[in-house]
């Protein structure tokens, strides 16, 4: 059995002014990321802190090339194991790329067609 941390989920949104005023500004959820955001505007990655995960909300949504507007993402111990026993399972997941902060993630899509990372 795989044992792996949900650590994040990714948002996908037109307007970053308008999800902040909703996530952050009615709900009350804190940013932690950037630390000097005002209202959003020009932002293309924002997080916040959502309890035992982070919420990033990722501007762009309507330049995304298809009709996912989320991602969950997944910390596990070994990645490639990991994505080995997925797809042994039947279960596609892409190669493993690099991220412009450096970091491994491998990307897939459950039974449902609900998009993941594994990182």
């Amino acid at each position: 059995m795989i044992k792996a941390k949900m650590t994040q989920i990714i948002l996908y949104v037109e307007d970053m002014a308008r999800a902040l005023s909703f996530y952050r500004d009615l709900l009350g959820l804190p940013v932690t990321y950037p630390q000097d955001l005002a209202d959003g505007e020009g932002a293309l990655w924002v997080e916040l802190a959502a309890g035992g995960c982070s919420l990033a909300l990722h501007g762009g949504a309507q330049e995304r090339p298809d009709d996912h507007q989320h991602e969950l993402i997944f910390k596990v111990e070994d990645l490639a194991q990991t994505r080995m026993a997925l797809l042994n399972a039947g279960i596609h997941v892409a190669e493993i790329r690099i991220l412009e902060d450096g970091a491994p993630i491998a990307e897939g899509v459950d039974p449902d067609g609900h998009p993941f990372g594994l990182r």
